[in-house]
């Protein structure tokens, strides 16, 4: 089973990397309004990746609990550590589209919530799965920004 810690730190992982794919792509965009969106998104999942890193637990673990919450980390964090699902460096390096790099980064959202719903599955704590629904909604929301800016 998963720890409300576990599903955080794959989470900051997940945003980090969708970050450092995004800024990096923006470095290297030739159009001002592409690498400014590049930009955009870089710090939208900065910021994702913050407020992950904010939740806390306020459950106890035993010493027992902790030896398996590091080890699982350590194991989560080697699956997804340089994952960026469908975000491809490469491709939005070539994108000259603003609709080519959103519709990208929508892919990636929703990779992402993909992700989610499956470690939903795998959760046995009440207020863990609740917080991860938290977290799915906040990459939909995410999704509608998206969306905004392709009209």
């Amino acid at each position: 089973m998963f720890t409300l810690t576990d599903i955080c730190n794959i989470a900051i992982q997940i945003e980090k990397n969708g970050a450092e794919t995004y800024l990096n792509a923006s470095k290297t965009a030739k159009d001002p309004e592409l690498a400014e969106v590049l930009a955009w998104m870089a710090r939208e999942e900065e910021n994702h990746a913050g407020w992950f890193e904010s939740i806390k637990s306020d459950k106890k673990l035993t010493a027992e609990q902790m030896k398996m919450e590091a080890v699982g980390k350590s194991l989560l964090l080697e699956i997804v550590q340089n994952n960026t699902f469908s975000l491809d460096n490469d491709m939005l390096q070539n994108t000259t589209e603003l609709a080519g790099i959103i519709a990208q980064s929508i892919e990636f959202e929703e990779d992402t919530i993909l992700f989610y719903e499956i470690l939903l599955d795998l959760l046995g704590n009440d207020e863990t799965i609740e917080k991860l629904k938290f977290i799915i909604q906040e990459e939909r929301n995410h999704i509608k920004k998206l969306k905004i800016m392709a009209e």
